[in-house]
């Protein structure tokens, strides 16, 4: 293959690699430009006609999400000058936000806020104007805003010991008023669960692109579940369907939920699904396009994989409310479970190297019942993250189901992210993992390499316990300004991450209780490594070199373009 040839299908592979990395995404914009009154009111207008005519084509439409995306497109379109636009300059004067924003009490922005595509909750001070399209303001006991407030497409929200010392406009066309009034009650009932617990089987792309050394490349089409809190509907259609060009085997699931909605967003659910898929057990330790990034580009994948067959029934319960999501769930699977073999060494890159062979599993038919219960408080400020996620599972496999493995398997995964100011964040992550009875290997612990201790080689170790702890501080880059000679603008959003893992895997007889192999660990028992190197703010871009701790090694070099936990 010719050089033009090979730039060409590389290009487009990133672009469709890109794409569906991008759906499930949120970004912080650029700051933009000096704003007055005057050019407030004719920022108003401006938005106010680009609302209208996507009205005109879409005013029927209760999409959430495509709406957010007409929005974004309808500005590009719009085409506005450095000077009138909210949203394209680049200087210091204003910040812009994407998706639900809180500005904490100890937060002051000496600037002007603009939010887009979700609820701005103010409890701190902000000096400038605050622009938020696509969402509502809520403006809390205590807070100080010292400009003008415009809100489209949504409402203002204002206690009565909060102060804005300007105009409050939510004012809009007749058509636009009635349309608001449709889109209020919607987006105040997404239907996505907002949680990073979600599996992958009901989170759906529309359009499904990977690329792994079992399946080669898949294209399919699918359809994430969906959650209506408001009662708008009762039933939730959702699966997926596509072919995988090496393994050359259509793959997919379809399921549908039957949900009763009550009081404020809450629901209940009786869920069944029944399912044909190449699976994994290593999506916790990175997401499927970052894997099909690393197996096309540098010739590494990541994720261990066996093909899953069969159905499941469950039922369930779910909240989602301001800032607080909340699930429990019980249900009772039947799958059969069969290993799958490598089928394809091409990538673009990566010389004369070679994908791990994909690794054996147990094969036979499992029959269990299924605990999960989550709940998670983490938001987005303008410091990055903040908030806990704790989720736990609970699998109670045995042969009087009908299969042939008998074991219990416990997993809890507690993570929290905390900011510490406007220059430092830290976020650490607890993973402790424990069974009773024989695990199949495709149940087993794993330690080492990426997402676990990163200095150590890829999955060294194996066994039915498991403590893990990964932990990082991400300092602002910008203090950096206060050295003379240092360039302003080399870490100009760019942040420093200092991080470090630790873990260790044990192999205790079957017999042994869950509650038990845990005793006399002693700290040498741990596998230990630092890291060091820079990182966007939220972490989710990252570049650093991690070193082991227990001998003299060379660094291991890490580079993520999505958060490690």
């Amino acid at each position: 293959m010719n050089l033009s040839r090979r730039i060409s299908i590389l290009f487009l592979c990133l672009l469709l690699a890109a794409a569906t990395a991008g759906a499930q995404s949120q970004k912080k914009e650029s700051p933009s430009a000096d704003k007055r009154e005057s050019l407030a009111e004719r920022i108003g207008l401006i938005v106010d006609d680009v609302v209208s005519t996507i009205q005109k084509e879409f005013g029927a439409r209760n999409d959430d999400a495509g709406y957010r995306f007409e929005v974004r497109k309808a500005l590009r379109d719009r085409q506005l000058t450095e000077e009138e636009s909210l949203f394209e300059a680049e200087d210091d004067s204003s910040v812009t936000f994407e998706g639900a924003t809180v500005i904490h009490r100890r937060d002051t922005l000496n600037s002007n806020v603009v939010v887009k595509g979700g609820d701005l909750t103010v409890f701190g001070r902000i000096t400038g104007d605050v622009l938020v399209v696509g969402g509502d303001l809520y403006i809390r006991e205590g807070a100080y805003i010292g400009g003008n407030i415009k809100v489209i497409n949504g409402d203002v929200v204002k206690d009565e010991d909060a102060v804005v010392v300007g105009y409050i406009d939510k004012s809009s066309s007749k058509r636009e008023k009635l349309y608001r009034e449709q889109e209020k009650n919607f987006r105040r009932s997404s239907t996505r669960l907002n949680a990073n617990w979600v599996n992958e089987a009901t989170n759906l792309d529309n359009f499904i692109f990977r690329y792994n050394r079992v399946e080669g490349l898949f294209l399919g089409l699918g359809s994430n579940k969906r959650y209506y809190w408001d009662d708008q509907r009762s039933y939730s259609l959702f699966g997926s369907v596509g072919y995988g060009f090496k393994s050359h085997a259509w793959r997919g699931n379809l399921g549908l939920s039957r949900q009763f909605a009550f009081d404020d967003g809450q629901l209940f659910e009786i869920e069944g699904e029944g399912h044909s898929l190449t699976d994994t057990k290593d999506d916790w330790l990175i997401g499927v396009h970052e894997n099909t990034a690393a197996a096309m580009l540098i010739h590494e994948d990541y994720r261990d994989y066996f093909r899953r067959d069969g159905y499941g029934i469950s039922a369930g319960y779910a909240l989602q409310q301001d800032f607080v999501t909340a699930q429990a769930k019980v249900g009772y699977l039947a799958d059969e479970y069969h290993s799958m073999d490598n089928k394809t060494e091409w990538s673009f890159f990566g010389g004369k190297k070679q994908f791990r062979l994909n690794p054996a599993i147990d094969d036979g038919k499992m029959r269990g019942i299924v605990a999960t219960a989550g709940l998670s408080t983490v938001s987005s400020t303008i410091d990055g993250p903040e908030g806990w996620s704790i989720h736990t599972t609970a699998e109670f496999v045995n042969t009087r189901y009908g299969g042939v493995f008998r074991f219990d398997r416990y997993v809890a995964d507690i993570r929290r992210y905390q900011p510490l100011g406007r220059w430092d964040n830290f976020n650490i992550r607890l993973r402790v993992g424990t069974s009773e009875g024989v695990l199949p290997v495709q149940k087993e612990f794993d330690m080492g390499g990426l997402g676990t201790i990163q200095a150590y080689p890829f999955k060294e170790e194996r066994g039915n316990r498991m403590l893990l702890m990964n932990a990082e501080f991400i300092i602002n880059g910008d203090f950096l300004g206060d050295l003379s000679f240092w360039p302003s603008w080399l870490m100009r959003g760019v942040n420093l991450v200092f991080l470090t893992d630790a873990g260790l895997v044990r192999t205790v007889a079957p017999t042994a209780r869950w509650t038990e192999g845990f005793e006399k660990i002693q700290f040498s028992d741990f596998k230990h490594d630092v890291g060091a190197g820079i990182s966007t703010r939220n972490g989710s871009f990252r570049i650093a070199f991690v070193w082991r701790t227990d001998r003299s090694e060379p660094a291991r070099f890490i580079f993520r373009f999505a958060r490690p936990f």
